[in-house]
């Protein structure tokens, strides 16, 4: 039979029906160009039937997608038959650049969940001109995909006036699985934005991301894949830097040498070991105004850190980490050299998930002494798609005098129902240093979130101890600094956090959903009293052609026990303690998104601090399909406080990217932060020019706000992929 055009075999699969595709192995061997006349692919059932996602959930999709599996002893082959409906219409390409935007991009995207644990696995996904993004699923999927995971693997497209094809071959060694399961879990997603419509083989509820695992077909293996000989990869890197200060020619000149290696352990272990390794390629962080009394979160882009980061950086809260990789190489005073690490992650037996990391710092001075980092962490599945987690975190100075390690321990439970409707997490930690009693040092929290196709419900508490140290996390709310004295101090506090939606789809060919939403935030100190508090009411519309408009009512309450100036940390002059209540007004607009030239638009006012605030922010993105990008973002605060005077901030970014190929890509970032006194101008030229191996040139300098140079900087990095 030459093709199997539906096979429509159910199983219960924690309580939900799912398709079935039986895979056959092919002996043919497969050559990669979107070309489909080869006999395996005449032989391999042919799955169709694909049902919206969206701006629907109920009827079949209007653009029709086709696919097929099969393998041989080393690789998963998949091809795609995208259908072009109206193919005068031009495809909605963000870039030619890997690890495209799976909102902004027409593309097909194949998900493989090998332990079927309903928390792990891996996306794959080209855009009709073959631009590739690979990622890892994490937490079950349910927020998307971590594009931060890379790997080998290969693709080819074609397209025709009416269709688009494209092939996928991914090796064995690519992917982590259990040998000997003869079921994986998968799906496969198709984006058709220039027709407006998000489409799935296995129907996933518009409420939930097309990643998530819960929702997921079979595929049955006839005899499960094994991972044959040695599975290892040398990575060797040569780069230099030149630097130059005020006033300087780049004269600076560091050249240095190092290599990453990755080890399969075994088909579902991997060890990844770094020496000397150097970060001079890694996007520069976007700058942010800060009008709070504590510190930023900065997300983590060095490759080392944030591969696999998720069993490491999930556990606790966005605001209470007991892991946060930035603390390791980074400090206020600029990078601090790392010697080697070696990480051990991945699964032992289906429901077990492990990871063990150690890193050395190099000693820079007698502030800055060499430090070992270790972490060790755990995941074991409970019921249909939860785990119970476990995090040992220890710091400690090497070679310093009466060197102490400080470290923090951590249990957690993650719920995630079969329905994926109940999502929640509880935790509790410890800190463990010399001098502090059993009894204190904790930090516990709970959340809890409910989501149907009509009402969404958060409930979130937190309690962090002014005892509580995590040198290696990240904790900010515990710091309350004193710029009189010039000192910190640590201070216990509470949250409550509810939210509740109400979300209504109108019979609408304009209209796809409108929502109304009542949100608070509650902190306190150790006496219950209240600290700091925000209540929102607001509302939204989101309109088919995917613009949506907010408006929102803002209520603040402000305690201020120490001296604080928002606008300029730097300045003498601080409000006065006590308390504050002010209210704002909030209203923003964003436009349709698959249109080139899309923006968004956001106006907030209101009283603040005695005073009053004008808040105003700007998006815009612009593409020249499918090789130039550009964005630009702008954001103007004016502040009038009597105490303080008239301020404004401004903080302008500027990006543009420019794919010569899907190989080779410019991008140019401009930042300008007055808050921070200092612009930014970053240039980097990145080439693939083999899979996985790149060569980078990175051009940076500061100005002041007169536009005086501080420092430049041109650094040049050449890697290369060896791999068995």
């Amino acid at each position: 039979m030459r093709r199997l055009i539906f096979y429509a075999l159910c199983i219960v699969v924690n309580g939900l029906t799912a398709q079935v595709y039986p895979i056959q192995k092919t002996a043919q061997n497969i050559l990669i160009d979107g070309d489909l006349s080869e006999d395996a692919w005449q032989k391999a059932p042919m799955m169709d039937g694909f049902i919206q996602h969206f701006p629907y959930d109920t009827s079949e999709a209007l653009t029709q997608t086709k696919f097929m599996l099969t393998y041989d002893d080393n690789r998963l082959y998949a091809a795609f038959i995208c259908i072009n409906r109206n193919p005068d219409k031009p495809f909605v390409v963000q870039s030619l650049k890997r690890d495209f935007s799976i909102t902004q991009s027409d593309a097909v995207v194949l998900t493989l969940s090998p332990f079927a644990d309903g928390q792990n696995g891996f996306s794959f996904g080209v855009t009709p001109q073959n631009a590739q993004r690979e990622g890892a699923v994490e937490n079950g999927g349910g927020f998307g995909v971590s594009t931060a995971w890379d790997q080998i693997w290969y693709s080819a497209t074609r397209i025709t006036r009416d269709t688009w094809f494209a092939e996928f071959e991914i090796p064995f060694k690519s992917l982590r699985f259990l040998e000997g399961l003869s079921t994986w879990r998968f799906n496969v997603a198709r984006a058709d934005f220039r027709n407006n419509e998000v489409s799935t083989w296995v129907k996933v509820p518009r409420m939930f991301n097309i990643s998530a695992l819960i929702f997921t077909g079979t595929l049955q293996w006839p005899a499960p894949p094994t991972r044959k000989g040695p599975n290892l990869a040398i990575i060797p890197y040569v780069s230099s830097l030149a630097t130059g200060d005020k006033g300087e020619f780049l004269k600076h000149n560091t050249p240095r040498a190092g290599l990453d290696a990755k080890v399969g352990l075994s088909s579902s272990l991997n060890l990844d070991v770094t020496v000397n390794p150097d970060f001079a390629q890694v996007d520069v962080d976007e700058q942010q105004i800060n009008l709070t009394r504590f510190s930023l979160f900065f997300p983590e882009r060095r490759q080392f850190f944030i591969e696999n980061s998720d069993l490491f950086a999930q556990f606790g809260f966005r605001q209470i980490r007991p892991f946060f990789s930035r603390r390791i190489g980074l400090s206020q005073a600029g990078n601090i050299p790392i010697d080697a690490g070696a990480r051990v992650t991945g699964k032992i037996g289906k429901d077990l998930r492990v990871g063990v990391m150690d890193v050395q710092t190099r000693r820079m001075d007698s502030l800055n002494p060499a430090k070992n980092y270790a972490v060790a962490a755990f995941q074991r599945k409970v019921l249909a798609a939860s785990y119970l987690g476990g995090i040992l975190v220890s710091e400690q100075a090497v070679g310093a005098v009466n060197a102490k390690r400080k470290s923090v321990a951590g249990m957690e439970f993650n719920l995630l129902t079969p329905n994926n409707r109940w999502v929640g997490k509880a935790f509790v930690q410890k800190a463990l240093y010399d001098g502090l009693k059993a009894d204190r040092g904790y930090a516990h929290a709970s959340f809890l979130f409910y989501r149907t196709l009509k009402w969404e419900a958060m409930w979130n508490h937190e309690y962090v101890s002014g005892k509580f140290r995590a040198p290696t996390g990240f904790v900010p709310h515990i710091e309350n600094y004193d710029p009189v004295l010039r000192k910190t101090f640590f201070m216990s506090y509470g949250r409550m956090e509810p939210m509740i939606s109400r979300i209504f789809y109108p019979k609408s060919k304009v209209i796809n959903n409108f929502s109304v939403n009542l949100y608070n935030s509650t902190y306190t100190d150790s006496n219950y009293r209240v600290t700091e508090a925000i209540t929102t009411f607001s509302g939204k519309i989101l309109l088919q052609n995917s613009a949506s408009f907010r408006v929102a009512a803002n209520r603040e309450f402000f305690w201020l026990f120490q001296p604080f100036n928002p606008v300029n940390p730097r300045d003498t002059l601080f409000l006065s303690t006590g308390e504050y209540h002010f209210q704002s007004l909030s209203a923003s607009a964003s436009s349709n998104n698959r249109r080139p030239l899309n923006g968004l638009l956001e106006c907030q006012y209101g009283s603040y601090f005695g005073g009053e605030k004008l808040s105003l922010t700007g998006a815009m993105q612009y593409r020249f399909q499918p090789r130039f990008l550009f964005t630009l973002n702008y954001r103007r605060i004016n502040i009038d406080i009597p105490e303080l005077g008239k301020s404004t901030l401004n903080l302008i970014g500027a990006k543009t990217e420019y794919s010569l190929s899907t190989t080779m890509y410019f991008t140019a970032f401009l930042q300008y932060n007055t808050q921070a006194e200092n612009v930014n101008v970053n240039v980097r030229y990145q080439w693939r020019y083999r899979p996985m191996s790149d060569f980078f040139v990175v051009y940076s300098e500061n100005y002041d706000p007169q536009f005086l140079t501080k420092n430049h900087s041109l650094a040049f990095k050449w890697v290369y992929w060896f791999n068995t």
